[in-house]
Formats: structure tokens, sequence, C-alpha cells
């Protein structure tokens, strides 16, 4: 008996040695270097960069890693109380190692084989885990990375007080679908930052810390429900919660306000320009330590210019017009998918493809690829609304092309602060940015020419002749009216609020090309222009951009702006590293001032009596609003600038290429591209900053400008002219000497209405 005694104690002393040993080498290193406490205490994790909207909600992030650390300040007692009440009960009594629970572990999971007895891991052993990320030892790993986990958390509590472990822990703990971090989890599930979370959710992401995909509150509600009310018997249990409390809050239902700006971002088009803009100003910062910023590991604070409730407005407005529309293009590509053109487009986007690519690479046969083409299946799409996806590769090719594309950029007229960004459909599917692409701008280019024709001397109320001519020096060009009127006098009030093509071509040869180039420059389209007459009808491309830029001139009467995305760019702790400054220095008008002043008069009458009322008559604009619409040839591209003294608004409609246009019924800019404007101008903000800034009104007119703008938009021939138009040989005439000369079967109406 005393020799079984002595070897149970032999064995006993062995086997303390040996575990005494064990933890010894992996103390030294021999199973890998373990962090010393200088290296503790400069623990710096990567945070994602937090891009804010100018009213302060956050938009989007960039980031290698989805963490955004929050000070302990920050974090609700509730929250705290729940993650010790169910992770580690004796937080506050242990300096890392909980021995009691690893003893409960040992008999009870180690040798009597009990798994539900729970983890021995403290909060400092599991922050450990977080921040070191564990290694394969083969057998040995879990008993080295254990042992390694509770030198760590022995060596963290030594430096770190207990408020600061939490916070650590906080911070780097993972919440599934890539989301590090309790802020980031927050927002992510609740759409809340930390400080805002209720008991409830509080108890449902620390329950997530046990398994956070199996209770996931988004994809199993059920167990995340279960899990939430065993935090919260937890929680009872430790003493932080009544009877009462507890039957009150675990009798309430999950409920979240899930938010992934990383996969669903409707702001994707604003935040690629803020994230260049970023990267280009922070190229002149450095840090302390002399090394650079980096907007994916810093957690910078990014605030910009954009004003979420515009664009959420401009989101919404433009996605329900585009239903509609889309619904009119539908019916129409049904017949238009047919023409030769069109099924040539379907082609050459098929064999531009990475699979027909490969087929041919792979040498199958014609008709095998053909039906590779044909073949039905399930496809990522975009979609406004969530159809079933099966299509062929040629149905998505079709889809893509026959899609009714919008873009809307809204700049404040004072600053140059960019407050509406919308660059596309979708980001995430479509990330080509409209904002920026160049198509033909059509009627929105008239504008530039009248301004070309004040400058030149042309007055606002001098008759321009609206016969229609062929240009035999131009092909035979014959531009013609929309509405086909021919005849008669426009002024350039006229001309310019009905968009009449025959007087804009006819003041564009008393301009000159030289002098349209002047004033397109002094505008800020420094594209060279053809020197022809078409380019007065807006045949040059620019981007909705470009064009906004070119009509500030107009709001401010003069004054060009630089617009600007970013206010501040701070670092991690609310430090400021860059700030916008405004620019005071007084510039000299682009133009003459009274030029500028009298083109928004005439744009303010395309809005009031022109191309574009229904801005006021349909959509009740407040205050004053000028503006142009624009149809390109065969309703391609689709355009609306509209702007009051405090913004200025561009929309622009269209498909993905100009050899796609919309049905007639639907491609004019009055009908495509205004009524997303419209919609945004005449929605009730909460904030009555934005309603005051969309009602307000034009400084006052001057007196000369408002009379030399009063006049007739259009007039008839007068007898002694109809007799010159007559004998003039350089005219094709219409109809006998008499109906010309006295008018018979004339239209009455004039105007050319988009």
């Amino acid at each position: 008996m005393r020799k079984i005694i002595l070897l149970i104690l032999s064995l006993f002393v062995l086997g303390l040695t040996s575990i005494a040993g064990f933890i010894g080498l992996v103390y030294i290193g021999s199973f890998g270097p373990i962090a010393n406490k200088k290296e503790l205490t400069e623990i710096k994790q990567a945070q994602a960069s937090v891009v804010y909207s100018a009213d302060g909600k956050i938009i989007g992030k960039y980031f290698h890693t989805n963490r955004t650390n929050v000070a302990y300040e920050k974090l609700p007692k509730h929250l705290i109380n729940a993650l010790v009440a169910t992770e580690d009960a004796r937080f506050y009594e242990h300096n890392g190692i909980d021995k009691i629970a690893m003893l409960r572990v040992l008999f009870k999971t180690i040798l009597l084989g009990n798994s539900s007895s729970g983890g021995g891991s403290t909060i400092s052993q599991q922050l450990a885990k977080n921040l070191f990320t564990r290694k394969d030892f083969g057998v040995f790993s879990m008993p080295v990375n254990k042992t390694k986990e509770a030198i760590l958390a022995n060596r963290l509590e030594s430096i770190y007080t207990k408020s600061e472990i939490l916070s650590l822990y906080f911070n780097t703990v993972p919440f599934g679908e890539g989301v590090y971090g309790i802020e980031s989890a927050a927002q992510r599930y609740f759409s809340v930052p930390v400080n805002k979370l209720t008991l409830e959710q509080s108890a449902i992401l620390v329950g997530m810390l046990k398994a956070n995909t199996y209770y996931n509150p988004r994809q199993h509600p059920d167990h995340a429900f279960t899990r939430r009310n065993t935090v919260l018997f937890q929680m009872k249990k430790a003493g932080f919660l009544n009877d009462d409390e507890y039957l009150q809050h675990s009798k309430d239902s999950v409920n979240i306000q899930y938010k992934n700006l990383v996969i669903e971002n409707p702001n994707g088009y604003f935040l690629k320009q803020v994230k260049n803009k970023a990267e280009e100003i922070l190229e002149d910062f450095e840090k302390k330590d002399g090394s650079s910023w980096e907007i994916i590991n810093d957690g910078l604070i990014i605030e910009t210019t954009l004003v979420s409730a515009l664009q959420e407005t401009a989101l919404e407005t433009r996605k329900s017009h585009l239903l509609k529309l889309q619904k009119s293009m539908d019916v129409y590509w049904n017949n238009l998918k047919h023409q030769k053109n069109i099924q040539n487009t379907i082609n050459n986007e098929w064999q531009q493809t990475k699979t027909y690519k490969r087929y041919k690479n792979a040498g199958l046969s014609d008709q095998a690829i053909k039906d590779s083409a044909n073949t039905k299946k399930k496809r990522l799409l975009f979609n406004w609304e969530k159809n079933d996806n099966n299509y062929s590769i040629k149905d998505s090719i079709s889809h893509y092309l026959k899609m009714i594309n919008a873009a809307v950029y809204g700049v404040n007229t004072h600053d140059g602060a960019v407050e509406i960004y919308v660059g596309g459909n979708s980001f995430e599917y479509l990330p080509y940015n409209l904002i920026t692409s160049e198509r033909q701008v059509a009627s929105t280019f008239k504008p530039i020419v009248y301004t070309a024709a004040l400058e030149n001397g042309q007055k606002p109320c001098d008759w321009i002749n609206n016969e229609v001519k062929t240009y035999s020096d131009y092909d035979d060009w014959k531009p013609e009216n929309y509405d086909h009127s021919d005849g008669g006098y426009y002024s350039m009030v006229g001309a310019l609020a009905k968009s009449v093509n025959v007087p804009t071509v006819a003041t564009y040869f008393d301009v000159g090309a030289d002098k349209l180039q002047e004033t397109a420059n002094a505008l800020g389209l420094e594209k060279e222009l053809k020197r022809v007459p078409s380019t007065a009808l807006g045949t040059t491309n620019y981007s909705l951009q470009n064009i906004v830029h070119a009509y500030i001139p107009f709001a401010t009467r003069g004054n060009k702006i630089e617009p600007y995305y970013i206010t501040a760019i701070k670092d991690a702790k609310g430090n400021i590293i860059y700030k916008h400054k405004a620019n005071k220095e007084k510039k000299e008008p682009v133009l003459d001032v009274k030029t500028m002043e009298t083109m928004q008069l005439l744009l303010k009458g395309v809005v009031d009596k022109g191309t574009a009322v229904r801005l006021k008559s349909q959509y009740g604009a407040k205050g004053d609003w000028a503006g142009k619409t624009g149809t390109s040839q065969d309703y391609s591209d689709s355009w609306f600038i509209g702007f009051n003294s405090d913004i200025i608004i561009g929309s622009w409609v269209g498909c993905k290429y100009p050899s796609i246009h919309l049905p007639s019924k639907i491609g004019g800019g009055s009908v495509a591209a205004l009524p997303i404007v419209g919609g945004i101008i005449s929605k009730k903000y909460d904030d009555n900053k934005i309603n005051q800034q969309l009602s307000s009104g034009f400084p006052e007119f001057d007196e000369d400008v408002l009379s030399s703008c009063d006049c007739e938009f259009f007039r008839e021939e007068n007898t002694l002219e109809k007799i010159f138009d007559i004998f003039d040989k350089k005219k094709k005439r219409k109809g006998s000497f008499f109906s010309r000369l006295f008018g018979i079967g004339k239209k009455e109406d004039k105007d050319s209405i988009e």
C-alpha cells in the first residue's frame, strides 16, 4: 500500500514538474516569442476610417479590418454588466487567470467529460487570443496557445486597468460578417452608436460572442432570442437585474435595424471620390513619427459635405422615377431589340466577356458557344425590384443595355460644397460613374450660345429669324425645331425659354466660333469645340459635372466656385489633420456681371414659362428657380440643370450607349430628367435650413436688366419681311405666293416645347 501511495505521489510530483517545465518552455519562448510588457503597452489595432455626412451620419468606411475603436466612457453600463456576467463573473477579482474556473474546467470538463461546465478563459485571456492569432503546434496546439494566453493575460492585467481591458476587449472582439469591435457591431446590426444601445441589444451582441454566426440576429433570430435570454439570466444571477427586469426584457422579440454599408452602400460613388480626394490631401501631411497616413488602417474621421437628407431624397426619387420610366422602356425594347444595330451591340458585348473568350480559346464550336450564351440560370444582376433573375448571358446583356440609368449632382452655390452625389444606379453592380462620364449635352449648351451673344453685344429682345435653312457649306445640314415650326422671329428670351433650334443656329453664325469658344472656356468648359453650327445645339460631349460647374456662374451672377467634398480629416482621437478653408480672395467675375444677371433672368424664364415649367406647375418649386432642359438626338440623353441662389442640381437620364434611345413619350428632358430634381426640391424636410435653401430667391434684378428682357417670345413676319422672303432665292419657299404673304395655313403655335 505504501508503495502505491509513493508511486501516486511520485507521479503527481512528476506531473507537476512536467507542467511547470512545459509552462517554463512556453514562457521562455520555446514555442515562439510572447509579447513583452513594452510591446503590450504599444498595442495598435488597425481601425477603419469612418466617413460622415455634413449632418454627422455615418455614410461609409474604408478599412483593411472593419473596426472602429470606442472609449470606455462610451460603453453603456448594461453592456459591461452583460459581458462580465456571461463571460467572466469574477473579472474584478482575478489578475487575468481565474483559478476557480480553471479547476472547474479541469475536473468537470476534462476528467468528468461534462462539456456544459463552461470555458475557463477570462476576458483578459480572450483579449490575448483576439490580439495574437493562435498558431498550430500539432497535438500541443491547445495547451501551448492556452498557456501563452494565460501568460499574456497576466501581463495585460499588470499594465492596464480593468476599464482599459474592457475597452480593449470590446474594440477587438469579432462579431461575424467581417465586423470587429462593439462600435462597428452596433452600427451593423442596430444602426446606432454603441452608447445608444439598449439592454436587449447589448445582450444580443454579447450573446453573439459564443458563436457569432450561429447567434447572428439577422441570419438566425430564433437562436439570437434564446442566447439573449441566457445572457439576461446570467445578469440576473449576477445581481445586475432583478426578477421583474429579467421577465420584462426576456419577453421582447429580437428586433434589428441591419445596415451593411460594405455590401449595400447607396453612397458608393461619393465614397470613391472622397477616398481619392482624402488620399490626395493626406500626401501633404505626416504622422508625428514621420510615417504616412493610411486610410484603411489609421481609423481616420473624414467629415464630408454630403447632406444626408438631400442625398437620401435624391436616391429615393431617382429610384421611383426610373421604375416608372423602365416600364415604358421594357415595352419599347421588345421592338427595339430586333433592330440590326441593337443585335450587333448585344453580340459585341457577348464577345467581350471572359466567358466567350474562354470558350473560344478552348476550341468550342460556334454552335456550342451560341448555346451557352442562351442557357438560362440564376445570375447576380442589379434590379430595382427583387426578381427571380433567371437569365441567360445574352438576357443579362440585354437587361443592362435596356436599363435606364440616372445621375444626380448637387452643389452649394455659396461655398462649392457637394451636397448631392448619385453617380448611377448601383455602385456595387455598375461602378462606372455617370456624373463624370461624357455624353452629348443637347440643349443644356444653348445658354452658353446666348451668353456669347450677349457678350457680343446682342440684346435679349433682338429678333432672331426662325426661318428653316439648308446650310450648303455644311453638307446641306438642315436643322429644324422640335415642333417643325418654320418662319417668324423669336426674341432671345423666347428662343431660350422654348428651346428652339433654328434661332440658336442663327445666333451661332452671328456670334462666331471664336467667341463661342472664348465664352465656353470662361465658364470652365475647356474642350475645343468643333467649328460647325451643330455645336450650338449641344453635340459636344460633356459630363454632368462639367455642365453643373459651368452653370454655377449663372447662379452666382459671375462668380466661379470650386466644388469640394471634404470639410475635415481627423485622427482617431479627433485631432484635426486637415480642415477645408474657404477661398476668401475676391475673384473677378468670369464674364460681365450684367451678362450673367441677364442670363439668370432668361433661365428663370425657362422655369416660369418655358420647357421647365413643370418644376413650378407640377412640383411646386418655391422661391426663384432657373434652369434648362436638354434632349439629345433620338432621345439618347435627357438633361435638366436647375438652380436658385443657394444650390444647383443637375440630373442626367439615359441608357448605357447613345445608340439605345428612349421612347419619345418619356425621352424629353422635362419628362425624364426634370422630375428627379423636382422630387428633391418639392419635399418638406425636417431640417428647416434645407427648406430655406430650396426656396430661396434671387437677388433683386436691376431695372435695366428687367426692361431689356421685357418682350414677347415670338412674332410673325411682317408684310415687308414676307415680300423680301418670297424673293429670297437662297431660301427654299413653302406654299404659294399668297399663302406665304398672308400666312394662310400656318400654325399659330410656334413654341418648341421639349
